[in-house]
């Protein structure tokens, strides 16, 4: 469920894993240039216009009201995006990205000493697992580096 150039990339990955790829704009007609379109017909993705209601399951699929019927699905996958909210970060000195995504190292932290980063307002793919990850592995650094500057809890 997506469109633009988020939604054709997102089709076009998960072609690569199934045959039967369908891409549904959410809000009304898919807002995706011509060489997106065509290139997704060449895949074999089939494109469905929105606005869709809400999604429900029955049995053992998803079923996604669309203008053009009740359609049934095993899975649905969301390349809807996200909105980087990284004003307050930025504004006092953090290292970003032209995007808006803060920079971070390999262990989450940003340029700004004690400031740590994860899931989708860092750099980095934007996955939900990948984002849980990041998380711990920032938990483990700002724990590491509290105990480093002598700052115990007991």
């Amino acid at each position: 469920m997506g469109t633009r150039t988020h939604g054709f990339k997102e089709a076009i990955f998960l072609r690569m894993y199934t045959r039967d790829v369908t891409l549904i704009a959410t809000d009304g007609e898919h807002d995706l240039s011509d060489d997106e379109k065509h290139r997704l017909a060449m895949a074999g993705v089939v494109l469905i216009d929105g606005p869709c209601a809400p999604l429900r399951t029955e049995d053992d699929k998803i079923v996604v009201p669309t203008p053009r019927g009740e359609l049934e699905f095993d899975s649905v996958y969301t390349a809807l995006g996200s909105v980087i909210r990284s004003e307050l970060a930025t504004a006092i000195g953090a290292e970003g990205t032209g995007d808006g995504c803060l920079i971070v190292d390999d262990h989450q932290r940003t340029s700004i000493p004690g400031l740590y980063a994860a899931g989708d307002v860092a750099k980095g793919l934007d996955q939900i697992s990948h984002a849980m990850g990041e998380a711990g592995v920032a938990a483990v650094t700002i724990r590491n580096d509290i105990a480093e500057r002598g700052i115990l809890f007991r």
